[in-house]
């Protein structure tokens, strides 16, 4: 017997896999079922479950520069990934908010690559997945839990302390997290186009705070000290040594493993790489 055309096709395996079959509800106030009533659902869920990876998988990795970043769509919105290297295996999976796009966080992952022992910001890589009404998704979940099925050891990065923001005076002392532990700050980080000549110590632990990719906090310093900052390229140590080495005696500059910290004294905090004192 042929199909009757008055009745849709129905649908295959793989197009009904994420679909709630449809349920007859009892007819309000009466003891039978409504026959032309049924609740259809799409778990979004289980989509994104199965096509995330898939989608990833099949794009291509772009090197994490300004440039790549800056020739994504304005204002997109999504999941996206870091690599290392030509590992397959993610190192790190995160998502936009409603305020800042691929572009605003790419950027910033981009600039704390810099300035690191053992990390090479050249080998790092993105793949980025703009997702329509993002909003209402919690695709970074689904997307960190699938990759952590399908690559065991993916995604280090996450909940590492990779891309945190400063915790606070009041935790300096604690135990740095993993990111940091792996990827210390580097000093000997070359600084360029810093301002040369006479200023205060704050001007120039200002000025050096904003050329540099990790944190730097400074406090107790009072702006009648003043230092001189030869001209030319240098480091952070350079830069760092002078301005401390201009402060009365008390003060030190404390390198921990992911921010400098520059205070009135003198003290070896327990998860520290060097000091610089007065």
């Amino acid at each position: 017997m042929s199909e009757d055309p008055s009745e849709p096709p129905a649908p295959r395996p793989d197009e009904s896999a994420s679909i709630v079959p449809a349920a007859p509800l009892p007819a309000e106030g009466r003891t039978g079922v409504l026959q032309g009533y049924g609740e259809f659902e799409l778990d979004v869920e289980e989509v994104l479950r199965e096509k995330l990876p898939l989608f990833f998988k099949a794009l291509a990795p772009m090197p994490l520069t300004i440039a790549a970043i800056e020739a994504l769509p304005e204002r997109s919105k999504g999941a996206y990934m870091l690599f290392r290297g030509d590992d397959p295996k993610p190192v790190y999976a995160g998502k936009t908010d409603t305020t800042h796009g691929f572009r605003d966080r790419l950027s910033r992952h981009a600039w704390t690559v810099q300035g690191r022992q053992n990390l090479d910001p050249a080998e790092m890589r993105f793949k980025a997945l703009r997702i329509m009404v993002f909003a209402a998704l919690d695709a970074e979940a689904i997307l960190i839990r699938e990759m952590r099925r399908l690559f065991p050891g993916a995604l280090s990065w996450n909940n590492s302390g990779f891309g945190s923001n400063d915790p606070g005076k009041n935790r300096d002392g604690q135990r740095p997290g993993p990111f940091d532990q792996e990827f210390p700050v580097d000093i000997d980080f070359e600084v360029h186009d810093f301002p040369s000549g006479s200023m205060s110590v704050i001007a120039a632990l200002d000025a050096l705070k904003q050329r540099i990719p990790y944190l730097l906090r400074h406090g107790g310093i009072s702006a009648d000290h003043e230092v001189t900052i030869p001209e030319g390229a240098r480091t952070v140590r350079e830069v760092l040594t002078a301005a401390v080495r201009a402060l009365p005696p008390g003060f030190q500059a404390t390198i921990l493993h992911g921010r400098i910290v520059v205070y009135a004294e003198n003290r070896d905090y327990a998860y520290m790489l060097e000091a610089i004192r007065s």
